[in-house]
């Protein structure tokens, strides 16, 4: 009997050691072999990054860099319905991304990356908020933690809370620690340059804020300024793309390499910006802009001065007969297999200086001084375009002689202005100079009013055919619809910033023209 009791628990516990060894062999079939189910850091922060800058759409017209004489790619030059808005896409990818490679560091001396990946994180939220307003930001990556309808927060929370960020992520840096070093795209690990983009990113956002919240505005301003903002074109943050993952923001697709008259999207350069580079003489048009005359069957680059001509945005309809004599930008500058895209850079940073010595916040140079580095600067990152022989007769490098002459007779800075036109003078020159990040020139011409576009050319001053806005540019970017899974919170949000509850009309006139919190009367 005691042997047969012993044979049947051998046998039972074979059968489980086998049942057992079955489960975890059945179990790893499920698994595939080319995929990781954990979080590399290095490798997610390299993706983040890539991450950082948003499509334009609508805006490019909007900010007057192009005209165009088609009707459904103009949604920003002839204000037209914007249906799709600012998609909430960036929650799932972006944040999220960067809250699990957060959740991934644990050690004491991982205080490097966490801070990279708040600093990253506060630029994301800033072009989100700005955009549309209010928006989920304290539960933001809720889904994650099992929160499926996350309150939206005020822009006023949002942005103290944001400067609050740079300012410990800021301090925080230190060159004694590591960081994610060469999978860092944008500046290789470099603690340096880092810190300088925080506080460069920390004075563009505390001056977005000068018309709602001078206080504040002021003392991150000169936080800013004093914990150490760019001045060097070393200190550029850009991503360089290639002809498998094209540049985001280049307006590539608009152009054919076969210089065929009527691109894409039948864009031209607009005549605001040609005519403010041929009236200041202005040595960017040699980089940017080019007329293509025909010869024989095929169109050789005029890249001269006195042929340069821009389209009058909203005052076309239909194919115009002379369409291939106005100016349209140079492959230096469309080039998709190799151009730069910049994130931020000391040009704005000098301009946002010499804003604050405007406003009589900094002392520490002059207006003028902070003015001719900002442009000295925007003209010598160009050099970072490749140039393309083949194509373009000029160079991107712009000879200092003619950015002396631009900054001494071409347009000089007006020390003798009044405020309103020395802050539109440096209005005009951060659209210069940031051309390609078109949400933050739409943000900075919301919260200054330059430069001073005008959005009624058709036919003696008046708005275009079917403009829903009645001729003005929009304000903001309505909410992607979350009626089946956030309504209440969206609704909530609508209301207490005066927009649209009716879904029908989110898009419509009264929620694009509506403003976000920090966009004050100007």
């Amino acid at each position: 009997m005691e042997k047969r009791i012993l044979k049947i628990i051998y046998t039972v516990a074979a059968i489980l050691a086998l049942s057992a060894c079955n489960t975890d062999e059945l179990t790893g079939l499920n698994e595939d072999p080319n995929t990781i189910d954990y979080v590399i850091p290095e490798y997610l922060f390299t993706q983040i990054e890539l991450d950082m800058p948003r499509q334009n759409t609508g805006l490019h017209q909007g900010m007057q860099y192009t005209a165009t004489y088609k009707d459904v790619p103009d949604i920003g030059g002839k204000q037209y319905n914007y249906i799709l808005g600012f998609g909430f896409g960036i929650y799932s990818t972006q944040f999220n991304s960067i809250k699990q490679c957060m959740e991934a560091l644990t050690t004491p001396e991982d205080g490097n990356k966490i801070a990279l990946l708040r600093i990253v994180r506060a630029y994301g939220y800033h072009i989100l908020t700005d955009a549309t307003g209010d928006v989920p930001y304290f539960e933001a990556s809720a889904a994650l933690e099992g929160i499926l309808e996350p309150r939206y927060d005020t822009q006023e929370e949002i942005y103290k809370d944001m400067l609050n960020e740079l300012d410990e992520a800021a301090a925080s840096l230190s060159e004694s620690l590591p960081t994610f070093g060469a999978a860092d795209v944008l500046y290789n690990g470099d603690v340096v340059r880092w810190r300088k983009f925080a506080y460069t990113l920390m004075l563009r956002l505390a001056m977005r804020l000068s018309n709602a919240d001078e206080e504040t505005a002021r003392t991150y301003a000169l936080k800013a300024i004093s914990g150490g903002v760019m001045t060097e074109i070393a200190d550029i943050a850009y991503l360089r793309y290639n002809a498998t993952s094209p540049n985001p923001r280049a307006p590539h697709n608009e152009y054919q390499a076969t210089q065929d008259p009527d691109n894409a999207q039948g864009d031209k350069l607009s005549t605001t910006l040609i005519d403010q580079f041929v009236a200041t003489r202005d040595p960017r048009i040699y980089v940017l802009s080019v007329v293509w005359r025909p010869q024989g069957s095929t169109y050789v680059p005029d890249t001269t001065l006195a042929a340069q001509r821009g389209m009058v945005p909203g005052s076309i309809l239909g194919y115009p007969a002379d369409f291939s004599t106005y100016s349209e930008y140079s492959p230096i500058w469309w080039d998709r297999e190799t151009s730069p895209l910049v994130i931020l850079g000391p040009a704005e940073a000098q301009l946002l200086i010499a804003e604050a010595v405007l406003r009589g916040w900094y002392n520490g140079v002059t207006e003028k001084e902070a003015y001719d580095l900002a442009v000295t600067r925007a003209m010598q990152q160009w050099a970072l375009w490749p140039n393309v022989p083949a194509l373009s007769p000029n160079n991107s490098t712009i000879p200092q002689e003619r950015i002396t002459a631009y900054l001494t007779s071409g347009y000089p800075y007006n020390i003798s202005g009044t405020f309103d036109e020395r802050l539109e003078q440096i209005s005009i020159q951060k659209w210069l100079c940031l051309l390609g990040d078109d949400y933050e020139v739409w943000s900075n011409w919301r919260r200054t009013g330059y430069p001073a576009f005008n959005y009624k050319n058709w036919q003696g001053n008046q708005p275009y055919p079917g403009s829903v806005t009645g001729g003005e540019m929009f304000r903001r970017l309505p909410y992607p619809d979350e009626r089946a899974t956030n309504n209440e919170n969206q609704q909530e949000a609508l209301a207490r910033q005066g927009f649209p509850l009716d879904p029908s009309v989110r898009a419509q006139s009264d929620a694009l023209l509506g403003r976000v919190w920090w966009d004050k009367d100007n």
